[in-house]
């Protein structure tokens, strides 16, 4: 990636994470509305692979839709980190199972849990637009893996964000992966 287009998506991540942190402050139940959106909205097929997120701090609280996700009958997954420009890999969470610290300062399940390829992939994002490009923390993680399985498997995609999170376009690059869906705590959005 070119140094010009870089330095442009780390000023965009700086505002971004600000505006995302005066939503988490304004709008603490998103979780559970963004969950209440998904289960209502989405048409994923009964006992399908889901992988979700473990949040971050200041980060849209995503245990409401996990444990939605796990009460409606889904395998829950959670990503596992596998280095440096690697693809994410994916093992089974349920509520009440143990996870371990993992790189940037998130939780994954323990190194015994099963993996698997999620069939509907719900991602983070710091910003995002209405093309379903998302801005995400610059490690190209889930760009990635969406590549991967997309390219063996079929694949939801679906971003969930503050509605406040929406921004008129992103700066994309080429490796940039769009979503099929963004769910905020008001609509959902299909592209």
């Amino acid at each position: 990636m070119n140094n010009q287009l870089d330095a442009q998506k780390k000023a965009f991540r700086i505002a971004a994470k600000a505006t995302r942190l005066k939503a988490y402050n304004s709008t603490p139940n998103a979780g559970a509305l963004i969950a209440q959106n998904i289960i209502q909205q989405i048409d994923i097929p009964p006992n399908s692979k889901v992988s979700g997120f473990w949040p971050l701090a200041e980060e849209l609280d995503t245990v409401p839709i996990l444990k939605a996700l796990h009460a409606a009958g889904h395998q829950v997954l959670l990503p596992v980190m596998q280095g440096a420009n690697q693809p994410l890999a994916f093992a089974c969470w349920a509520p009440g199972d143990q996870l371990v610290a993992a790189g940037f300062n998130t939780l994954e399940p323990a190194p015994n849990q099963a993996r698997m390829i999620p069939e509907v992939m719900i991602c983070p994002l710091l910003a995002f637009d209405r093309k379903g490009y998302r801005m995400g923390y610059g490690g190209g993680f889930y760009d990635r893996s969406i590549a991967q399985i997309q390219a063996n498997h079929p694949l939801l995609t679906v971003g969930v964000a503050f509605a406040a999170q929406e921004v008129e376009s992103i700066i994309t690059g080429p490796y940039d992966m769009p979503l099929h869906k963004i769910v905020t705590e008001q609509e959902v959005i299909t592209i």
